[in-house]
């Protein structure tokens, strides 16, 4: 299957999912807020991942169920400590490739070190 037809069928289920959510969300009758923050969290993980990959899927997904899931249990303040270590968790696993390049030092070195231009970037 080619990676189009893939990323279709990908961009296709949000919306079943979304339909889906929202229909849970009535049947259930659990109330509006803060419950479409994860349906919406879960409907963009097919497209996020689809068109940005995995590691902006998951990124997305997570603060907004994590954000609903804080609402309803009313644990704000201690919860947000927790939702940002499990986003800086799943930006370590899922990095994608483009960031995981080392990055140039910034401003001037300590000592006279050679390769100056490889090691350091200027500040202009």
């Amino acid at each position: 299957m080619g990676k189009h037809k893939h990323k279709d069928k990908l961009e296709g289920a949000t919306g079943g999912i979304m339909l889906i959510g929202i229909g849970l969300i009535f049947l259930l009758e659990i109330g509006f807020w803060p419950w479409i923050l994860v349906v919406v969290g879960l409907a963009s993980l097919p497209t996020s991942v689809a068109n940005d990959g995995l590691w902006a899927g998951m990124q997305g997904s997570l603060w907004l169920i994590g954000i609903a899931l804080l609402f309803a249990l009313d644990v704000f303040w201690p919860g947000i400590l927790i939702l940002v270590g499990l986003s800086v968790l799943i930006g370590a696993i899922f990095r994608p490739p483009m960031l995981e390049g080392e990055k140039k030092k910034k401003g001037l070195p300590t000592s006279d070190a050679a390769g100056y231009d490889d090691e350091y970037e200027d500040e202009v």
